[in-house]
C-alpha cells in the first residue's frame, strides 16, 4: 500500500465496498469480545450516512453517522473501522473528520459514540480528537465494556 492521502466520499449503505468493510469490522470485534455478540448492525437508522475512504482506488475504511431521534440534534458515530494494512497513517482522524464536518453541515449539534475496553486505539483516537467520556446511553447502557463518548460543537463551527 502507498502513503497516498485517502480520497474521502459519502456512499450508500448498501455499497459493496462498505458491506466488506462492515463484515472485516464486525470480524474484529468478534475476535476482541468472543463473550459479547455483534450487535453492531442491530441498531441502524435508514438515515444513516456512511463516509469510504479509499487509497489508490482501494477502500481502507469507513466510519458512519446517523441521527438521535427527534427532538435530539445530536448525531451519532458508528462502524469506523481502517484495515489492518491502512493503520497508523491517520485514516481514522480523517474519517473523524470529515464525519464532524458532516454532521456539522447537517446541523447536528454533538457526536456520540459507544466503542469499549479492548479498543484502545479507538479511545485514544476520539479522545485526540476532543471527545470526552459520558455515561453509557442506550442501547449500551447495561454493557460493562461499552464506554460512551461525546463532542459537541459550537455554534460559531456551524456551516
Amino acid at each position: 500500500m502507498t502513503t497516498s492521502a485517502p480520497a474521502i466520499t459519502a456512499v450508500a449503505s448498501d455499497d459493496p465496498r462498505i458491506l466488506r468493510l462492515v463484515r472485516d469490522l464486525d470480524a474484529d470485534l468478534a475476535a476482541r469480545y468472543p463473550d459479547e455478540p455483534c450487535t453492531g448492525g442491530a441498531h441502524i437508522h435508514p438515515e444513516i450516512r456512511f463516509l469510504l475512504a479509499e487509497v489508490d482506488n482501494r477502500p481502507v475504511g469507513c466510519c458512519a453517522l446517523q441521527p438521535f431521534p427527534a427532538p435530539d440534534t445530536a448525531a451519532e458515530l458508528k462502524r469506523m473501522y481502517v484495515i489492518p494494512q491502512a493503520r497508523g497513517r491517520g485514516i481514522a482522524a480523517r474519517l473523524l473528520a470529515d464525519a464532524e464536518r458532516t454532521a456539522t453541515t447537517l446541523g447536528h449539534t454533538e457526536i456520540r459514540l459507544e466503542t469499549a475496553v479492548h479498543q484502545p486505539e479507538a479511545i485514544a483516537l476520539y479522545t485526540r480528537a476532543g471527545y470526552t467520556p459520558i455515561p453509557n446511553y442506550p442501547p449500551y447502557q447495561h454493557k460493562t465494556l461499552s464506554r460512551c463518548y461525546a463532542k459537541p460543537f459550537l455554534w460559531t463551527e456551524r456551516k
